[in-house]
């Protein structure tokens, strides 16, 4: 019988749940999702034990873990559980995503004893980053896991002697926006007003009673742009001007994932964790 990996992840645009799911490629084990991303779900509480493996995956914005996904992690824990964490980012910086959520984990009761940072198109401008992952990005997540399968099997050897992990990041987090508000994104005159942005906005911020409008509660994940059928929904011409502007280096430099630790574990056991 298969080991199981339990991933659980916000993705609204789907990029991270698919760079997760490259991951299992790699894995021998089979694969439990909890997806985090739909409004209003696992409000009860979800647990795990020591013998299980958890993998937290999420796309960076503003430099951080959303926001919904740290509120829904709260009804998340395990016990002395191991963990990865995966972000995912447009090829511009993750400042302090990883060190938010190894600490977001450990406090949860999670043991993380491994990090990656993975380049994913932009889910705003999306000429940032276009293609990516690539075949490079998946040969180093193939190498990622087969460092993380070494790395499971030894701290399942000794928990107790696992320091914590070490990723960037600065104490206090990067100050966090206020939310774009409705100014981010507009519905065109070819919305159909189906509803089908009511229901998978992750925020909750198309009302059903006027799906044209955006509510103040908009996280700017641009969900409702990649699910529209009549593809009604986009980002506003300012700030599709201004993103571009803004993005300008990121499309000509290209940044490559990073993994932490950042040497593959010794033979000798639990030396660099």
């Amino acid at each position: 019988m298969k080991n199981k990996i339990q991933l659980i992840y916000f993705s609204p645009t789907g990029t991270t749940r698919a760079v997760l799911h490259m991951m299992t490629q790699f894995m021998d084990a089979e694969m439990v999702e909890y997806d985090f991303t739909p409004y209003g779900v696992y409000e009860s509480d979800t647990s795990f034990g020591a013998d299980d493996f958890v993998v937290f995956g999420f796309p960076v914005y503003g430099g951080r873990a959303p926001g919904l996904f740290r509120e829904r992690l709260r009804n998340v824990s395990g016990a002395n559980t191991p963990a990865a964490i995966v972000c995912t980012y447009g090829n511009h910086a993750y400042h302090d995503a990883l060190l938010e959520m190894r600490d977001i984990a450990a406090a949860g009761g999670f043991i993380p004893i491994a990090a990656a940072a993975v380049v994913t198109e932009h889910n705003v401008i999306r000429s940032v980053a276009a293609g990516r992952p690539d075949d490079a990005d998946k040969a180093f997540l193939k190498q990622f896991c087969e460092e993380l399968a070494a790395r499971r099997s030894a701290i399942n050897v000794d928990r107790k002697s696992c320091a914590a992990l070490a990723v960037p990041g600065k104490y206090p987090y990067l100050s966090v926006k206020a939310p774009w508000q409705s100014l981010f994104v507009t519905a065109t005159a070819g919305c159909i007003a189906c509803g089908k942005c009511v229901a998978d906005c992750p925020a909750g911020a198309i009302p059903a009673e006027n799906p044209r409008s955006t509510q103040r509660s908009c996280i700017g994940c641009m969900r409702c742009t990649r699910i529209c059928p009549k593809h009604a929904r986009r980002l506003r011409k300012l700030f599709s001007f201004a993103g571009n502007l803004a993005f300008t280096k990121a499309k000509r430099v290209r940044l490559e994932p990073e993994r932490f630790p950042t040497q593959a574990l010794p033979l000798s056991g639990l030396g660099d964790l």
